[in-house]
């Protein structure tokens, strides 16, 4: 993991200089954020508990693997996930495009050592050509027979309670009246060896527009079979396939069927060639996202370009003319306020009234860059606002203070205009009557304002 590090770092440096790179070497050195984690599975008393369980609905769950050239250990380990799962009403389709025979003699083996049953919930099928991971992956998924559709890569292995915490959420909602169309869970890393874990990205509920900046869904996806069939994975984007079919099925969607199931399900293996290990190892599959994404906006007629971040993967888009302009669904953006160290005071802000990123560093990015991208807010502070014109009277009513359009022009007006609990209590309640009428608020780390 040292080493990757050091990877990490130089790749960094070739793209966005030796002052950023020391920056963020810093804030990765001395945040530590996952120092005390460790992975521990579900005990075996509670997966044979989950073995017992029965739900209203118990569907049919396809996994679909697209293999090429798999080494034998590392798809042995997938299988072996698969088959250890407490919830047992599955089938694993794995769609072969190797030159090779290894895939199909690793998959026959370890059939041999199942049970019958096990064994028949297993199916081979032989591309015979490798078309590309989109069309390949196409292939395994018009073998699959699920009602949903959960997608796992050749080389990574899911937890033993995957299925089952993915199905209960199905379950949950269902009792609420709402359907479970997209879920995704939270992960982490391992090692090439897959006994040591590390880096858990613990995500969010659906963010809109945190994913318009990351596909921050990622692993482990579950999808209603239909929609996966009906959309498809586009070959024109290789590489960001999934990112891709995310973005498109979140456009038919409604927000509460989509759901985040909020354990780590998946480990996502990394080696030499992994994405996971070592982000510029596949700097085409973050030119595939950004491609994407800027394909999503034109698809949902959003006047905006999408852009690379110095970090890759992330993405940010400038908006034409504005945010407010180009969607309709924004109420109002914001971002942070710097105290005289140049370090965040306040900016997006939580239920209580507080700021998640207080105290950190202007370059801060944060686990998974969540503070270097947009995302939709509960609340943001005040005197960073860009408004509405039709909203500027209300605020000024709520504020107390009048509107400064310019945020460059707000230090001077705003500085000492109100106490800091007075400017947080009066935007969470400006905030409140946005959100009351639908409206989005959107943090963008760009917008910056001193105190």
């Amino acid at each position: 993991m040292f080493n990757e590090n050091i990877m990490k770092t130089i790749n960094y440096m070739k793209r966005n200089g030796i002052k950023k790179a020391v920056g963020t070497a810093y804030e990765r050195l001395t945040a530590h954020y996952d120092a005390d984690y460790f992975y521990e599975p579900p005990a075996e008393e509670e997966l044979a508990r989950q073995r017992k369980a029965v739900f209203g609905k118990m569907p049919l769950i396809s996994i679909v693997v697209p293999a090429y050239e798999t080494k034998e250990e590392f798809l042995t380990a997938l299988i072996d996930s698969v088959t250890a799962q407490s919830y047992e009403n599955w089938e694993l389709i794995i769609a072969d495009a190797s030159e090779s025979e290894t895939v199909r003699g690793c998959v026959e083996k370890k059939k041999r050592t199942l049970s019958s049953g096990q064994a028949g919930k297993i199916k081979y099928h032989a591309l015979y050509a490798n078309e590309g991971i989109s069309a390949n992956s196409n292939r395994g998924i018009s073998h699959a027979g699920g009602d949903y559709i959960g997608l796992l890569d050749h080389d990574d292995v899911l937890t033993p309670n995957a299925l089952y915490e993915m199905v209960r959420a199905v379950n949950t909602l269902d009792e609420q009246g709402i359907r479970a169309r997209l879920l995704y869970s939270d992960e982490d890393k391992c090692d090439e060896s897959g006994q040591h874990f590390y880096e858990p990205n613990i995500k969010c509920n659906f963010n809109f527009d945190f994913l318009l900046s990351n596909n921050y869904i990622c692993h482990f996806l579950l999808m209603e079979a239909y929609l996966v069939k009906d959309l498809g994975f586009r070959s024109a984007f290789d590489g960001a396939q999934d990112y891709d079919l995310i973005l498109r099925a979140v456009g038919r969607l409604q927000e509460e069927e989509i759901v985040h199931v909020g354990k780590v399900l998946y480990h996502w293996r990394c080696h030499q060639l992994s994405t996971a290990a070592n982000p510029a190892s596949k700097l085409y599959a973050y030119e595939a996202g950004r491609r994407a994404l800027q394909d999503f906006l034109e698809e949902k007629e959003i006047a905006g370009r999408a852009e690379d971040t110095e970090h890759v993967g992330f993405y940010r888009i400038s908006y034409k003319p504005d945010i407010l302009t180009a969607r309709q669904d924004v109420g109002a953006a914001g971002g942070s306020v710097l105290d005289r160290d140049n370090k965040i005071a306040s900016g997006i802000l939580l239920q209580n009234g507080l700021c998640p990123f207080a105290g950190l560093p202007s370059f801060f990015s944060g686990p998974a860059n969540v503070a270097s991208v947009s995302r939709d807010a509960f609340a943001l502070d005040a005197r960073t606002m860009i408004l509405r014109r039709e909203d500027i009277s209300v605020f000024e009513e709520i504020m107390k203070v009048p509107y400064v359009e310019n945020p460059k022009e707000r230090d001077e007006a705003y500085c000492n205009r109100l106490d800091e609990g007075i400017w947080r209590q009066r935007s969470l309640a400006f905030c409140a009557l946005l959100r009351e009428r639908g409206l989005r608020l959107v943090w963008n780390p760009m917008i910056r304002v001193r105190r």
